[in-house]
């Protein structure tokens, strides 16, 4: 249980934990399928897929089926109408033969079942998310011992659905929290909001299309939007300046990642935000700050956020320029310009992915066009 709360587990993900943990183990009594399901909230079906065992070991998991649990079924799946939370069915104590016996089930379980089911138990899951776990073809017969399994099992399937359920919830706060400091840190210079959003989906489409896990992906989503949190010790004067910054106000303005590392402090949760808040700004070949960092040495969060930020700010209009169409901008990206050194400046890998998935760069940028965020 410890090692299933300690992560962030889907539904299917959190099943199969729990399947493995009760089931797992050669020579342990077990049935060879397993329909875990959940009632839906809005049509009240019940919901899940069917796990396949060898040994206790998940070989196979179905598409998602849904059984009607109002409709001729309460007995099987231990829900309406049933009296009791378990139920234990062999087919010669109700059915004068197994093929009698099949019509007691949904024709969509016994279809991705696959074989003539001969016993099964049933157990109610409770708790907030209400549900049952079946599982069919114990070897022999179906006892009272397979029911006390399978209760346990129930028991720590409903448990990890509720934490997961919590662990969600405070995941939508945490998001929430650092998307408000994000935009209070925007909130000086122009097209507030937008420029931080459209960074997030530039920085999560660049780490996707690199072929990197997909917890890496989201965590990089949403942290990229933190890049320039350290501009909330910067003043507005020096933000909102038309024209060239003077050599103060330059030094005072490549303070910001340092700033924004130190504003991000030292949760293990904003370990990738505050690398790009640090890193951000760093040049492929040595000569970006606050570090000088080369190659490399830059983190890959930073490089990724570096493509993405200077994407965005090249489209956007900004105090001291006009913007740039997505053409002129993917020329930027090509040649180069007065502050641009493509080939210096960006992972040339990174460079490579981004030609390749320019128009979806392009993409995101439209789809924010007109937005009053």
């Amino acid at each position: 249980m410890q090692e299933i709360c300690c992560k962030r587990f889907t539904g299917e993900e959190l099943s199969v934990k729990a399947l493995q943990m009760v089931l797992k183990g050669k020579g342990r009594r077990g049935p060879t399928s397993v329909f875990v399901a959940f009632n839906g909230e809005v049509d009240g079906l019940l919901r899940g897929r069917v796990f396949h065992l060898h040994d206790g070991e998940i070989v196979e998991r179905s598409e998602e089926i849904a059984v009607n649990t109002l409709i001729g079924y309460a007995n099987f799946v231990g829900i309406a109408g049933a009296h009791a939370d378990v139920v234990v069915s062999n087919w010669s104590d109700s059915c004068e033969s197994v093929e009698k016996y099949q019509e007691f089930f949904p024709t969509v379980v016994k279809e991705v079942v696959g074989y003539a089911i001969r016993n099964f138990v049933t157990y109610r899951i409770s708790g907030e998310t209400p549900g049952a776990i079946i599982a069919f073809n114990y070897p022999g017969r179906a006892t009272d011992y397979d029911a006390d399994v399978l209760r346990g099992l129930a028991v720590v399937i409903g448990s990890v659905f509720t934490i997961s359920d919590q662990m969600r919830e405070t995941e939508k706060a945490f998001i929430y929290t650092i998307e408000a400091l994000a935009r209070a840190c925007e909130a000086a210079e122009e097209d507030t909001g937008k420029h931080i959003l459209r960074v997030n989906r530039y920085a999560g489409a660049l780490a996707a299309n690199m072929g990197l896990p997909a917890d890496y992906v989201e965590v990089i989503t949403y942290s990229a939007q933190m890049h320039d949190v350290g501009k909330i010790k910067v003043p507005a004067a020096i933000l909102l300046k038309e024209g060239p910054l003077d050599e103060r106000e330059l030094g005072v303005i490549r303070m910001h990642p340092v700033y924004g590392e130190q504003i991000l402090g030292d949760s293990p949760r904003l370990r990738i935000a505050r690398e790009i808040a640090l890193s951000h700004h760093e040049n492929w070949d040595g000569s970006g700050y606050p570090n000088g960092l080369r190659g490399e040495d830059i983190p890959l969060s930073g490089r990724i956020v570096k493509l993405a930020d200077v994407y965005d700010a090249l489209r956007s209009r900004r105090s001291y320029k006009p913007p740039l169409c997505h053409a002129e901008a993917i020329g930027v990206f090509r040649d180069g310009d007065h502050r641009i050194d493509p080939r210096n400046h960006f992972d040339p890998n990174l460079l490579t992915i981004f030609f390749k998935i320019e128009h979806m760069f392009e993409h995101i940028y439209d789809s924010f066009a007109g937005e009053n965020l």
